[in-house]
Parts: structure tokens; C-alpha cells; sequence
């Protein structure tokens, strides 16, 4: 496994590691959860996509080298 990939990994590690945090800082129960839940949803939505993304750049990685 090259260098970029690693890379590449451990931005995704990053990102699931973030909407983790997000999912404990307002979980359903916070008092605050109700005028802040699009706005996190809308976070939690475009790194979940930013993962995908980098799953494809992953993909596209791996089959170009073999």
C-alpha cells in the first residue's frame, strides 16, 4: 500500500471519526438538538458523502495499479 493511499484511509478514518463526535455532542436527547438538527444533519450528510467520494478515488486508485 503506497503512501497516498494510507493517506486517503486515514482522511476517511477522520471523517467517521467526526460524525461520531457530531452524534455525541447532539444526540437526540440534547436541548438544543431540535434548532440545530438540519444543520448538523446537513454536516453529517456531506462528510458521509466526502467518505464515498474518497472510497471512489480509492477504487479508481487500486484498479489503475493492478
Amino acid at each position: 500500500m503506497d503512501d497516498d493511499t494510507q493517506e486517503l484511509i486515514a482522511i476517511q478514518q477522520e471523517l467517521s471519526g467526526i460524525s461520531s463526535r457530531l452524534r455525541k455532542i447532539f444526540p437526540s436527547t440534547h436541548p438544543q438538538f431540535d434548532s440545530v438538527f438540519e444543520d448538523v444533519g446537513a454536516a453529517s450528510y456531506y462528510i458521509r458523502e466526502a467518505g464515498y467520494r474518497l472510497e471512489s478515488v480509492l477504487m479508481t486508485k487500486t484498479s489503475r495499479k493492478s
